[in-house]
């Protein structure tokens, strides 16, 4: 047992020794971890990121006797940060799921956050989070103290800050949380002298319209009005000339050519093929990207491009095969990604990776869907408006960085950096057209 935590429990002992007055109790640290493939129970760092959640698990049978949550004037959580690579703030919220720190690896289910920190900007240095009513609750209702989840806050998402571990055992700094008591209440004071009379109050609100009257008589009819002016119709200028309506007016479309096919475009009668917009439902999802000028593959005359898939095919998806390259798998320009993919599922057999889940996508009668290489995953995070349903968090690439990392792109703000390719990240599938 370590310096600290032998100073710990003396303050307990204390603590529970002394009579029901203002004091304080120390709730120490029984579990703490951070979720992530593999099992990071016996990790002396814990890790908050943009998609690494801290889970920490407290004693609170150190309370005296009979204590309700009445007694308790407030509960503050205290833990040391060891770095802080993203400053910004971290928020906390009750887990509902009963989790073991040497096993898990995916996020518990959790309640709606309770409490969020200053910014944490600096560290090596202690940081407390108020978490009073989390405290309450676990007090009035034991069996609903499973634990706390810390995670970045919904104003700072990019935050990224670790916390030591109770394993780290050479610097000895693992959280716990300090509840405040009550003390007794104090003798009644005398009655203070009367007051003097306050000023007039403001008007009182408008009292219910009353009841409607009886209809009146009808009136006399009015004279009739003068007839209009006899309308007019557009008159053509060339054969072959054609009107639409667009709602407010008529509008000219000029003559075609022989055997040309006339198109209703959105609403719009048009001359040859429909042109494809960013953000148009096609092709089996959302218009993505329209190739241009100087990109692989452009065509002066036919449209090409790419189409996302409407929603994302995972949440928490690994890249795969961690600590192995895959030969030809590390394309990044428009174009490469369904190379790159192929390349992925045929040299790393895991099932449910990333570039599995898009392979094997069959949508809206569609089968040739991609994981997009790191090129092509920036246009949808530029086009990530007109296309939709993207979350602010990481989204991976096909594009492999080295050996144990591949490319990932964070959607709220576009950073690109490697991800480790066992860490679970969103994934959203693309095709070309």
């Amino acid at each position: 047992m370590n310096a600290h935590l032998k100073s710990l429990r003396a303050l307990i002992l204390l603590a529970s020794l002394g009579p029901l007055a203002a004091q304080a109790v120390i709730a120490p640290l029984t579990a703490d971890t951070n979720v992530a493939l593999p099992n990071a129970g016996a990790a002396q760092a814990i890790n908050i990121r943009p998609a690494t959640k801290a889970l920490l698990a407290f004693d609170l049978s150190t309370l005296p006797g009979g204590i309700t949550s009445s007694d308790i004037a407030k509960a503050t959580l205290v833990f040391y940060v060891k770095t802080v690579p993203v400053s910004g703030k971290i928020q906390a919220s009750p887990v509902t799921q009963v989790w073991n720190e040497a096993t898990v690896t995916a996020a518990p289910t959790q309640g709606a956050a309770a409490a969020s920190s200053a910014v944490i900007n600096r560290g090596n240095t202690y940081f407390a989070l108020d978490v009073t009513n989390l405290v309450l609750d676990w007090v009035d209702i034991p069996a609903s103290n499973k634990g706390l989840v810390l995670e970045p806050d919904s104003s700072t998402p990019a935050a990224s800050i670790t916390l030591d571990s109770k394993e780290a055992i050479q610097t000895s700094h693992p959280a716990y949380i300090e509840i405040a008591l009550k003390g007794p209440a104090g003798a009644k004071g005398d009655t203070g002298a009367t007051g003097a009379q306050g000023s007039t109050g403001a008007t009182g609100a408008k009292g219910d319209t009353g009841a409607t009257g009886s209809q009146g008589p009808a009136g006399t009819a009015g004279a009739k009005g003068d007839t209009g002016a006899t309308g007019t119709f557009q008159a053509g200028t060339v054969a072959g000339q054609m009107l639409y309506w667009n709602g407010s007016a008529w509008i000219t479309v000029a003559p075609g050519i022989s055997k040309q096919t006339l198109s209703y475009c959105k609403g719009v009668p048009v001359w040859g093929d429909c042109l494809l917009s960013m953000g148009d439902n096609d092709l089996g999802g959302k218009v993505a990207y329209i190739l241009q000028a100087g990109d692989p593959g452009y065509d002066a005359n036919v449209q090409h491009g790419l189409i996302a898939a409407p929603n994302d095919q995972s949440i928490f998806a690994a890249w795969g095969c961690y600590g192995t390259a895959i030969s030809g798998a590390d394309g990044t320009a428009i174009g490469t990604g369904k190379q790159d993919t192929s390349e992925i599922t045929t040299g790393c057999t895991s099932a449910g990776i990333a570039a599995r889940l898009c392979a094997d996508l069959v949508l809206n009668g569609y089968s040739d869907w991609y994981l997009p290489s790191k090129d092509e995953l920036n246009k949808l995070f530029v086009n990530r408006t007109a296309i939709g349903g993207f979350s602010s968090e990481l989204y991976w690439s096909s594009s492999e960085y080295n050996d144990n990392n591949a490319w990932v792109q964070y959607f709220g703000s576009g950073d690109k950096f490697g991800g480790l390719k066992n860490t679970g990240f969103h994934v959203r599938a693309v095709r070309a057209f």
